[in-house]
């Protein structure tokens, strides 16, 4: 079973999710997964494309006039009219980055194939080389796929049932609507966020198999009286080792081409996504400082509070975890160089000496990083910025709204 075969059920529901434009056939003579070229997936998603950026372009014109009357209308419940500014951008932001998931999916669909090709020479060199047992190793991989995709789901389900059910105890509120309307472009960036975790996973579990093979490798002679009563044993010894050292380097070469093939791939997805998830925690975060700025204490004001709370545990899910996984994923390459410098050597050996200076320059100069779009590397001091951007855009919401509420009361004295 190689690692297409594994991730079959993904690719499925990717392909209805117009993420995966490629068809997956059985070769006549093998186990394995081949990918090829469908014409009528593509058509489906060039068609879904137009017809969610139609709908997109209708909506910046239709529902901007749907927000002013909103805000005219509830001017004397005292909610802001940046409220519904903020809602409709954030509306607009979901539907940016399910486009931008969408275009990307089409658009970098032989980078996604090139991804799985340097993936199967990785397995095949691990197999060969390494003696890595590669089926057990993606049958692993398959379990705990299944298993974030169900615990993903879970935690989707739960919140999306808790914001409708908050929402729906509104006197006449028109949230149902707005609801429908944000939900499925959610499901579908969502679904590409689990398709970036599943590609950085990969990647971590064969760098963490380098490390294994690293930390058991033994170089280092034995001394002289051994050397004379092993010395073939043990020249036989040295020189498979070294072959696993060089196998070592030239896998990990490949896992720095197939990282740069996952920022191809999916860099611009990170990017928007990420932007959409900042907008979406800033204007929750934001309705939630209006609920305490109006509330009187009962329990439908409470459980709006924990609503804007609950919507916005998404998007800090998925921006934790794509941080963190990339983070870690990033820091099995600084073991590896940590680890190479721990093997025991002989430091008379020539061939030794230089395979290891050549292999710490390696790691030196292709070190792993996932870029968003090169605009920005993913990893957890993304976190530290996206909560001071978010601290400062809501403190200028507040000053606008202050603003706003002091222009009111001005007219209503007037």
């Amino acid at each position: 079973m190689d690692t297409l075969r594994a991730l079959k059920p993904l690719h499925r529901v990717c392909q209805v999710c117009n993420l995966w434009p490629w068809r997956l056939v059985p070769p006549p003579d093998t186990e394995g997964v081949l990918l090829r070229r469908s014409r009528w997936l593509e058509l489906y998603g060039w068609t879904v494309l137009t017809a969610a950026s139609g709908f997109t372009a209708y909506g910046l014109f239709q529902e901007s006039s749907v927000q002013v009357a909103n805000s005219v209308a509830d001017s004397e419940s005292a909610i802001s009219s940046i409220g519904h500014t903020v809602d409709f951008i954030q509306l607009v932001g979901m539907r940016v980055a399910h486009l931008a998931a969408l275009l990307e999916a089409l658009w970098q669909r032989q980078v996604q194939r090139e991804f799985f090709a340097e993936l199967g020479e990785i397995d095949h060199q691990l197999a060969k080389a390494l003696r890595v047992d590669v089926e057990a190793m993606r049958l692993q991989m398959r379990r705990q796929t299944t298993r974030r995709a169900v615990w993903m789901l879970w935690g989707y389900a739960v919140s999306q049932i808790l914001i409708l059910g908050a929402k729906l105890l509104a006197p006449g509120t028109s949230f149902p609507v707005y609801w429908i309307c944000y939900l499925l472009p959610l499901l579908v960036c969502g679904l590409r966020y689990f398709q970036i975790f599943t590609a950085t996973q990969i990647v971590r579990q064969r760098l963490e198999v380098l490390l294994v093979a690293l930390q058991q490798l033994q170089l280092q002679q034995k001394s002289s009286s051994e050397e004379e009563e092993e010395s073939q044993s043990q020249s036989d010894v040295e020189e498979a080792a070294m072959e696993q050292l060089i196998a070592v380097r030239l896998v990990y070469q490949r896992v720095w081409a197939l990282v740069a093939l996952l920022n191809r791939c999916y860099g611009l997805s990170m990017l928007i996504q990420v932007g959409n998830d900042f907008l979406a925690i800033t204007s929750n975060c934001y309705w939630m400082f209006l609920n305490f700025r109006q509330s009187a204490a009962s329990p439908y004001d409470i459980l709006q509070i924990v609503a804007s709370a609950v919507w916005s545990a998404p998007h800090l899910g998925n921006v934790l975890v794509l941080s963190l996984l990339c983070d870690r994923t990033a820091q099995c390459a600084t073991r590896l160089a940590l680890c190479l410098h721990q093997v025991s050597v002989d430091l008379r050996n020539e061939c030794h000496n230089a395979l290891i200076t050549q292999f710490s320059l390696q790691l030196l100069h292709q070190r792993l990083h996932f870029s968003a779009a090169g605009f920005f590397n993913v990893d957890c001091t993304l976190l530290y910025t996206i909560v001071g951007a978010t601290t400062t855009y809501l403190i200028i919401l507040i000053q606008f709204h202050m603003s706003e509420s002091t222009m009111g009361g001005g007219s209503n004295g007037e």
